[in-house]
């Protein structure tokens, strides 16, 4: 993520001014040399180095995809794609740890990387033949008169680009606390919550359940829960014409979620919680970029969905510091609540909005 916070506004200069499809297809054939790298080498420099060439890899194919979206969608229908480009990541994000632990389990890490590298060769190949470039090319004399226009823009069109502006800051600024509190705190610390709160194992009825099992199976319903609410709130977002109000039922939602795992003391809270917040954050992800998308410039779309995500980035980043630098000295259930009032918070910036 390091590599990445720098990395995804790189990419989407890039992106804004370069063919969108060699650079796509580089990030993928990136990815598929730092997967291969981990069942290659040894020691803790070439896996450090796999690790930062995945990190560029990842600039290019998040800040790609979402940027190639935006070129086919329309206001009409952005919810819509963005939630089922969600959709498929949130089913990567679900199958892959079962998939690694399985082959890492029956035939070693090494083999079970180089077969993951596989499949994500047979992706290459699927772009390599079914990708079409996306980027729409303005004659010069377009880009002249668009030029033209500007210079003679008056005031009130200079004020929509300013609330434009302050539209993508507190977009960014919500996206930054939603991955913050789930991918960064939520993702990092349910099971030592668990542990905290149930020691080793949890009896549920005649069965006792470790708390790394419980902990894997209720982050495989984060993503689980991910597939189905990004679609739903893109379209939802589309079918109403406003995505803010989406957005804030989503903060509502997962802050919500937040304050089930912090004040109620039954093991059939947790996954009630997690539940909550997931939902919440299937669904912010995919109407936040769609709304971002609706606002963003035709000339700067791949910088704006590179700085939306290097905002979550930092916020995923972040979130595991903040959380194991607290709970040195308060339990979890306050971290919890701390994260409950930093989707508040989101909710109080997008309120302001009305003001502006």
């Amino acid at each position: 993520r390091m590599v990445r916070i720098p990395g995804n506004l790189l990419a989407g200069a890039f992106y804004d001014r370069a063919r969108r499809r060699p650079l796509f297809l580089t990030g993928l054939a990136l990815g598929i040399l730092s997967t291969l790298s981990y069942g290659l080498v040894r020691g803790f420099w070439p896996l450090l180095a796999g690790r930062i060439l995945w990190g560029v890899s990842w600039s290019l194919i998040n800040v790609g995809g979402y940027t190639m979206i935006l070129d086919r969608s329309s206001v009409a229908d952005r919810g819509r794609m963005t939630g089922l480009y969600q959709m498929a990541f949130a089913l990567g994000l679900t199958v892959s740890p079962i998939l690694g632990g399985t082959l890492t389990d029956s035939i070693g890490f090494q083999h079970a990387v180089r077969i993951c590298a596989l499949v994500s060769g047979l992706g290459l190949l699927v772009a390599l033949i079914a990708l079409p470039e996306t980027r729409r090319q303005k004659a010069v004399g377009e880009r002249l008169r668009l030029r033209g226009s500007r210079r003679r823009a008056s005031g009130s069109l200079l004020n929509r680009l300013r609330q434009a502006d302050l539209q993508i800051l507190v977009a960014g600024y919500v996206y930054l606390m939603v991955l913050f509190v789930n991918a960064g705190v939520l993702m990092s610390t349910i099971s030592l919550y668990l542990e905290q709160r149930w020691g080793a194992s949890i009896s549920i009825g005649a069965a006792a359940i470790g708390v790394a099992s419980l902990g894997g199976f209720l982050l495989a319903l984060r993503s689980a829960l991910g597939i189905v609410t990004g679609p739903v709130a893109g379209i939802l977002s589309d079918w109403t014409g406003n995505r803010w109000p989406v957005v804030r039922g989503g903060l509502l939602l997962g802050s919500g979620g937040f304050v089930v795992l912090a004040f109620l003391t039954g093991v059939e809270a947790v996954p009630v919680g997690v539940a909550l917040t997931s939902l919440s954050a299937g669904a912010l992800a995919a109407t936040l970029t769609a709304l971002v998308g609706d606002l963003a410039g035709g000339q700067r779309q791949g910088l704006t969905m590179g700085g939306l995500a290097t905002a979550g980035d930092i916020g995923s980043a972040l979130g595991p510091v903040f959380a194991f630098g607290l709970v040195v000295v308060l339990d979890l259930r306050w971290v919890y609540l701390a994260c409950a009032m930093a989707l508040v918070s989101g909710f109080v910036a997008t309120l302001f909005l009305r003001r502006t």
